[in-house]
C-alpha cells in the first residue's frame, strides 16, 4: 500500500505542476489580448482625432465667404430667410405683464400654504425612519432559522 499511495501522490503533484502550466499559459494569452486590443484602441481612436482635427482645419481654411453664400442664394429664398428670421426674433422676445396690487388664482389657500412649510418635515422624517429602519441588524426574532 505504501508504494501505492506514494504513486497517487506523485500523479497528483504532476497533475497540478500541468495544471498550473497550463493556467499560466492561459494567463500569458489573456494579458496578451489584453494589451493587443488596448493598442487597437489607442490606434482608432488616434487616428479619429487626427481626422477630426483634419475635417476642421479643411472647413476653417475653404470657408466660403459672404459673397459667394449671398450669389447662390435667390429672391424668393432671400425673402423667405428675411421672414424665417423675423419670425425667430419675434419669438424670442419675452411676454411681461406687470400686475399692482390685484389677487391672482395661482396665490395658495390656507390648506396648501400649510402644507407646503409641513410637507418638507414629513418627508425628511419619514426618510430618515427608513434609511435607519434599512440599516438597523435585523433582530434575532425576525432572522431566518438556521441549520445546526
Amino acid at each position: 500500500m505504501g508504494a501505492s499511495a506514494r504513486e497517487i501522490e506523485r500523479q497528483i503533484k504532476e497533475t497540478r505542476a500541468r495544471m498550473d502550466d497550463n493556467l499560466t499559459r492561459l494567463e500569458r494569452r489573456a494579458a496578451t489580448s489584453a494589451w493587443r486590443y488596448g493598442r487597437i484602441a489607442a490606434a482608432v481612436a488616434g487616428v479619429a482625432i487626427v481626422a477630426g482635427a483634419g475635417l476642421l482645419i479643411y472647413r476653417r481654411m475653404r470657408r466660403r465667404t459672404l459673397r459667394d453664400r449671398l450669389d447662390d442664394l435667390s429672391v424668393d429664398n432671400l425673402r423667405t430667410l428675411l421672414a424665417e428670421t423675423g419670425q425667430r426674433v419675434r419669438d424670442r422676445m419675452p411676454s411681461v405683464t406687470v400686475r399692482f396690487n390685484e389677487k391672482t388664482e395661482e396665490e395658495p389657500g390656507t390648506v396648501e400654504s400649510i402644507l407646503r412649510k409641513a410637507a418638507p418635515a414629513l418627508v425628511g422624517t419619514a426618510g430618515t425612519a427608513l434609511l435607519q429602519r434599512l440599516s438597523d441588524p435585523p433582530h434575532d426574532r425576525h432572522s431566518a432559522p438556521q441549520a445546526e
